[in-house]
């Protein structure tokens, strides 16, 4: 094949890599959880720029490239071969290679009805406008270069015809290879137009050609515009693959091409009659008869062409590595992430635990218990006690009265201790009593058996949180003061409703810069919050840091701090 070789093997290996590559990348972002790709590393980004396919099922950011990897590894396996029988297996190059073209047809002339329809040329900057410019070179670009290699694919090829002494005879595609067909070319459609479909809707309802044309609307909104798509698609997928190439995607996979009753190329009028007679209804069904309805009515046939390279059936190996690739893609995500959650719910629920118990066996003066009563239908409203004093064995607890809204939490323990100190019951209770009522597993916390009397004889508790009303308790928020979004500075914002303490360290998981010295106080005044700027801050990205605080007995808490955006949270790791 002298150059032509060359350009089917560098092309397919270059664009098979580059497509691995990238969707490799984003297989990443989605399992790793990320809404988007605005932190993609520039080189990849420029990566991303000569993909050539865009084929889906869904508009689910979870499916993203998953079929846009099978092609692009088919390609690079077809480039292997190629390259390897010296230019005589071209099935997975040709099969792969027809799809991107005419993949890159709709691409093409949905980036013109974007710029025609959509883009706003005035309102777009300079930058914007270069590469929509060069998306559109590199898909005219990928036009070229896969009908290069197409059109050499197919003039390498020969008729299957069989000689013997009384006639000439050309082998027929078979009935199941035409049935091969039927399925692979719906399935390569329906990943074409599906995105070209979604997309559309996208513009539709962005754009003001709805609003502003009643006949659009109505169109759009019924029915029948999506039976004309289709339509379309069909006179684009069909005529275009079979006037060119003599061959659809899948009769590439199979090594066949369409011609007439003289064994030639048929000409753009039959190909078009051959395609109308595809939407008679069952037609997809008739080839299991002698002739397929499309065939006989064009006077076409669908006939084998000279096997240069292994066996077909070699092919079928494919098959259950694929099955089992799109159920790992498509399922695997969801009990990856119901695995993950069930891994973090157990994490907590362990450390809750381990705090509950170490709480409760070390009881102090600071503590305020959030309790519950156990099978106690009357109307009560005892939300927790707080210890003023411990003698010997004996703790002397304050009632504090209030309703649970949901969960209880520490500015709602506080806020109603501070109301009720004053005036709270007080009651004693047993020391040795109280360490024993730990639960020892989420099934005992959430169905106590260890239960204990604190107030009203009969009623009985069991303890659901421990707070520690002289320690430090943070919450955080993130702004940023020159409200420029673009920017990667900001500021953390720390309101401490617990007792004073003293910042001593922060660790991260990122480059992102704490602008302050430690040892850092933190007031115990809401009203007075402890600002700290930082830097290399993203907003697309996940950040975590651990901060470690000294409380006014000098002991340590660290709180785990969470920012995604402007949304930020932090908790104490108990």
């Amino acid at each position: 094949m002298g150059k032509n070789y060359k350009l089917i093997a560098i092309s397919s290996l270059v664009i098979s890599v580059i497509g691995i590559i990238s969707c490799l990348y984003s297989f990443y972002g989605v399992w790793k959880g990320a809404s988007g790709f605005n932190a993609v590393p520039g080189i990849v980004r420029f990566l991303f720029s000569f993909t050539t396919l865009n084929l889906n099922f869904t508009n689910r950011f979870e499916h993203i490239e998953i079929w846009n990897f099978v092609f692009y590894v088919l390609l690079f396996i077809g480039g292997l071969q190629f390259i390897k029988s010296k230019g005589k297996e071209t099935r997975f190059v040709g099969f792969v290679f027809s799809v991107i073209f005419i993949n890159a047809i709709i691409l093409s002339l949905q980036s013109i009805l974007h710029k025609l329809l959509v883009l706003k040329w005035t309102e777009i900057t300079s930058l914007q406008k270069f590469f929509s410019v060069f998306g559109f070179v590199i898909l005219a670009a990928t036009l070229y270069i896969s009908y290069q290699v197409l059109k050499t694919i197919k003039n390498q090829k020969q008729i299957d015809i069989v000689e013997t002494e009384t006639k000439t005879t050309v082998t027929d595609t078979g009935k199941w290879q035409r049935f091969f067909h039927w399925l692979i070319d719906l399935t390569v459609m329906s990943l074409i137009l599906i995105p070209f479909l979604i997309t559309l809707g996208y513009w539709l309802m962005d754009s003001g050609v709805l609003r502003d044309s009643e006949t659009f609307r109505m169109f759009f909104r019924s029915r029948f515009s999506l039976y004309v798509i289709i339509f379309i698609f069909l006179f684009i997928y069909y005529p275009i693959s079979e006037i060119l190439f003599g061959a659809t995607p899948a009769k590439f996979l199979t090594e066949s091409r369409v011609i007439n009753s003289k064994a030639e190329a048929p000409n753009s009028s039959t190909i078009f009659l051959r395609t109308l007679c595809r939407n008679i209804p069952f037609d997809a069904f008739s080839f299991l008869a002698k002739r397929g309805w499309h065939d006989s009515l064009s006077e076409t046939y669908v006939v084998k062409e000279k096997r240069a390279g292994f066996k077909t059936n070699k092919l079928l190996w494919i098959l259950p590595i694929l099955a089992i690739y799109l159920a790992f893609m498509y399922l695997g995500k969801n009990y990856y992430a119901e695995y993950k959650s069930n891994q973090e719910y157990k994490k907590e629920t362990s450390q809750k635990l381990q705090f509950l118990e170490s709480e409760i066996k070390n009881p102090n003066i600071h503590q305020f218990f959030v309790v519950n009563d156990i099978n106690y239908y009357g109307k009560i409203n005892n939300y927790g006690f707080k210890i003023e004093k411990i003698e010997g064995n004996e703790i002397t607890i304050k009632r504090i009265m209030g309703e649970f809204l949901s969960e209880s939490n520490y500015s709602q323990a506080k806020y109603l201790y501070q109301q009720q100190k004053d005036t709270a019951k007080t009651f004693i209770i047993r020391k040795d009593e109280l360490m024993k009522i730990f639960p020892n597993d989420m099934n005992e916390y959430y169905h106590p058996v260890k239960t204990l009397e604190f107030f009203e004889p009969g009623i009985a508790y069991n303890i659901e949180n421990v707070y520690d009303l002289d320690a430090p308790f943070l919450e955080a928020a993130i702004g940023r003061p020159d409200q420029d979004y673009q920017s990667e500075k900001a500021s953390v914002y720390f309101t401490n409703l617990g007792g004073a303490g003293t910042i001593t360290a922060i660790r991260n998981n990122n480059n992102i810069k704490w602008k302050t010295k430690f040892p850092l106080k933190i007031s115990n005044d809401i009203n007075d919050r402890t600002v700290i700027d930082v830097e290399n801050f993203k907003s697309d990205e996940k950040n975590i840091s651990e901060i470690e605080v000294l409380d006014s007995l000098n002991k340590k808490h660290r709180y785990l701090f969470k920012s995604m955006g402007l949304q930020a949270e932090i908790k104490e790791i108990k």
